[in-house]
C-alpha cells in the first residue's frame, strides 16, 4: 500500500546499518529539488508511527529541504523480517555494501539470536556466505566500523584497515583522515604495517607520508627558478675552489653560497 505520511512521523531506528555517503546524499538532494520524489520510501508501521527501511537518502534530503509529506510504501513486519527486508530491497540495485549487509547480520546473529544456518535461510544465501560477512564485521574496530558507517571512511579503506589488528586500526584510520590519503595511500599504508612489528606503528603513524611518498606536482614560475639556483650554488661553489681568488675571500663566498642553499632547501621542504 503505498500513501502519504508526515516526515515527522518517521523514525530510523534501522538507520544504524546503513553507510552515510555524502557525495551520494548530495546527488540525492539534488535531484529531489529538480524532479521530486521518483520513487516511495518503504516503511513498517509501528505504535508511534512508521520505521523506515528502505529510502534513508530520500528522507535526509526531504528533512532538509523541509518537505512535509513524502510517499512511502507501508508494511507490517517483525524487528529481524525488517533487517532481513533492508538486504532484500537493495541487493537487485547493489544499493547495499557488504559492510552494512555484516551490520545487520551480526544483529540478527547477536540481537536477535538466530543461527548462521537460520540467516542464510532467511536470506536465501549460505551458511559460508553468513559466516564471511560476521567475520568481516567482527574484524573491525568498534571505532572504525563507526567512522565506516558516518562515511568518514571508505568502505574500500575499511577493508584495509581490516588487515591491521583492532587495537591499531583507530590511530591507523585518524591517520588517513588527517593526512586525506586515497585507497590506494591507505593500502600501502597498511601494507608497509603489516610488514613491521606493532611497536614501531607509533612512530610510522605520526609521520605517514614518509611512507606514502606522494608524487609532486612539477614546480613552476619563480619556484622553478628558486630550486634550480641549487645547480648554480654548487656550480659557484666548485668553482671558487678551484679558482686562485685571495683567500681571505673564501669565507664570504662559502657563506653567502651557504645562505643561498638554506633557502633552496627550506623552500623544496615547504613545496
Amino acid at each position: 500500500m503505498i500513501e502519504k505520511i508526515a516526515v515527522s512521523e518517521i523514525r530510523e531506528r534501522y538507520g544504524i546499518y546503513r553507510i552515510v555517503n555524502p557525495r551520494a546524499d548530495a546527488a540525492m538532494m539534488k535531484s529531489m529539488q529538480k524532479y521530486g520524489q521518483l520513487s516511495p520510501v518503504v516503511c513498517v508501521r509501528v505504535e508511534d508511527g512508521y520505521e523506515l527501511i528502505d529510502g534513508f537518502k530520500r528522507l535526509r534530503a526531504y528533512r532538509k529541504l523541509n518537505k512535509p509529506m513524502l510517499r512511502a510504501k507501508t508494511m507490517e513486519m517483525n524487528g529481524r523480517v525488517c533487517k532481513a527486508a533492508i538486504i532484500q530491497f537493495n541487493r537487485d540495485g547493489k544499493a547495499i555494501n557488504e559492510i552494512e549487509e555484516a551490520l545487520i547480520i551480526q544483529s540478527l546473529y547477536l540481537e536477535d539470536g538466530l543461527t548462521q544456518e537460520e540467516i542464510g535461510a532467511m536470506l536465501g544465501r549460505h551458511k559460508s556466505w553468513v559466516s564471511r560477512r560476521i567475520s568481516l564485521i567482527t574484524g573491525l574496530s568498534e571505532e572504525v566500523r563507526e567512522d565506516i558507517r558516518l562515511g568518514l571512511i571508505s568502505v574500500i579503506a575499511g577493508r584495509e584497515l581490516r588487515k591491521l589488528p583492532r587495537g591499531n586500526q583507530k590511530e591507523a584510520a585518524d591517520a588517513i583522515l588527517k593526512h586525506r590519503f586515497s585507497t590506494r595511500e591507505t593500502a600501502k599504508l597498511v601494507s608497509h604495517l603489516q610488514s613491521r612489528p606493532r611497536w614501531e606503528y607509533q612512530a610510522i603513524l605520526y609521520r605517514p607520508w614518509e611512507i606514502i611518498e606522494r608524487k609532486q606536482p612539477r614546480p613552476v614560475g619563480l619556484e622553478a627558478k628558486l630550486i634550480s639556483f641549487a645547480h648554480v650554488c654548487r656550480t659557484v661553489s666548485e668553482g671558487v675552489r678551484k679558482s686562485r681568488i685571495e683567500s681571505y675571500l673564501y669565507e664570504p663566498i662559502e657563506r653567502a653560497i651557504g645562505a643561498a642553499e638554506d633557502v633552496v632547501n627550506t623552500l623544496k621542504a615547504a613545496r
